[in-house]
């Protein structure tokens, strides 16, 4: 089990590259290191990462990383509390993937 986790996570969230920051995710990270002091200012629950999961539409297309929302949808089934705590630290720390800062974008067909 552990070499699996271990062996997802390494495939799900790759180093970070400071280098493919844009400067909404420099901001981002420049906010990160100031104390956490409003109200605001509050960690995920997991029932909010349930959510937003929740919502994610099914049959859409994968980005660069290639997993799908229904494979996000069960890998948080089976460990919400990792997922939560993963999406946390990017929070925390402003370290964000280089995955997840790009989007694979298609070409709209329409019927005919």
């Amino acid at each position: 089990m552990t070499e699996t986790l271990t062996l997802m996570m390494e495939q799900l969230i790759p180093k970070d590259n400071l280098q493919d920051d844009t400067d909404h995710h420099k901001t981002t990270r420049g906010l990160t290191k100031k104390p956490i002091n409003t109200a605001d200012d509050k960690e995920f629950t997991q029932d909010e990462v349930r959510q937003v999961m929740e919502g994610f539409k099914s049959k859409k297309a994968p980005g660069p990383d290639g997993i799908t929302s229904e494979t996000l949808k069960l890998l948080y089934k089976g460990i919400p509390n990792t997922i939560t705590y993963i999406y946390n630290e990017c929070l925390r720390t402003g370290l964000f993937p280089t995955n997840w800062k790009t989007a694979r974008i298609l070409p709209v067909t329409k019927p005919g």
